[in-house]
């Protein structure tokens, strides 16, 4: 990596992880996830246009000098070939290897995420009446991960579900993960949430794990903040709504989720409507997408209906947040996969570019 951006504008730091991390000079960050996975973290933007210029700008250029050594960048939502037993931990951070003890008393799912998984957050502001964003999020959470799975083989062989990704966070540890919505006050709700979640940060690594709410009165407020980040619902509040539901995708489709969203939320009207005509939000929801994904009617259903509001939403929204490029390239995502029920996982090419 280093010699592929070597004489670009790319400054080497050092991240919490323990492994390297690149800084662009305009913005950006691009690091290592613990099992080696590359990660790229966009800088803001008001355009989904510029977003995507900016992510080819990054990509394109790595992929191609990383191909012409030999290695090829993947974009699946989990490794599709190897076995976790395989794989290694390269995170040396304290936070990593807490993590990783927590995780490994409750099976393999939570190794299999740290080291084999790859999925594509969107971090966008909350705009509206207070909590109606969150509401709408939290909606398409289940809707989106089915329309963008990506994920379907595991070690080689099928996995049974449309993706393994997702199956992985179901079950990792439901105390900090999944969907945080039951209609009443979303402060209120997050707050039982997270109180309610195991503190893996603190005590004796070696000791399992208790809720925070039991030493809540003791905790410091950095140690609440540290807490706070180990939290991984589907919508996570950061000062934005970061949405977690999606597995990585080809670089052609990348910007889509990230349309999608920005077609549902900043739109007043599709706002409104997306709260009207969505379910509410539910764990059984979300684990149907992620299982069975656009097999299963009423997540179909759901799909339908984000996918009609967010291109009504991008309409109105106009090309200064969405040009009709982009606008057509959602349309044509849905004509080739959505409407025939199909993912991205059921495209044979495993490469991100």
């Amino acid at each position: 990596l280093r010699a592929a951006l070597q004489g670009q504008p790319w400054r080497e730091r050092p991240s919490p992880s323990g492994m390297v991390a690149f800084e662009r000079a305009a913005g950006g960050m691009l690091s290592f996830e613990p099992g080696g996975q590359l990660e790229y973290a966009s800088t803001p933007s008001v355009s989904l246009d510029d977003l995507r210029s900016e992510l080819e700008s990054v990509w394109v250029p790595l992929a191609r000098f990383l191909a012409d050594e030999g290695v090829a960048l993947v974009a699946r939502g989990l490794d599709p070939w190897n076995t976790v037993e395989s794989a290694e931990l390269h995170a040396s951070g304290e936070r990593y290897r807490r993590m990783a003890v927590h995780y490994d008393r409750r099976g393999l799912w939570g190794r299999r995420m740290m080291r084999q998984s790859a999925a594509l957050h969107v971090n966008v502001d909350a705009p509206g009446p207070a909590g109606e964003a969150w509401a709408v999020a939290n909606a398409a959470a289940a809707p989106l991960l089915a329309i963008f799975a990506n994920s379907h083989r595991v070690a080689g062989a099928d996995a049974g579900v449309r993706s393994a990704r997702a199956a992985q966070w179901r079950r990792l540890d439901p105390s900090r993960t999944g969907i945080v919505w039951a209609g009443g006050d979303p402060v209120e709700e997050y707050l039982d949430f997270a109180l309610g979640a195991d503190d893996f940060l603190a005590g004796d690594p070696a000791a399992a794990a208790r809720p925070f709410r039991e030493r809540a009165d003791a905790a410091t407020r950095e140690e609440w903040r540290r807490h706070l980040t180990t939290l991984f619902p589907e919508v996570r509040p950061r000062g934005y709504l970061e949405l977690r539901s999606v597995d990585a995708l080809p670089l052609e489709w990348a910007v889509l989720p990230a349309a999608i969203l920005a077609g549902l939320l900043f739109d007043p009207e599709a706002r409104i409507r997306a709260r009207r005509e969505l379910p509410g939000p539910t764990r059984e929801a979300l684990e149907r997408a992620g299982c069975a994904g656009l097999g299963d009617p009423a997540i179909t259903d759901a799909a339908g209906v984000v996918l009609d509001v967010a291109e009504d939403g991008l309409e109105r929204l106009g090309d200064r947040v969405a040009s009709r490029q982009v606008r057509e390239t959602l349309s044509r995502f849905r004509s080739e996969f959505t409407d025939r029920g199909r993912d991205p996982g059921t495209a044979p090419d495993d490469r991100l570019l």
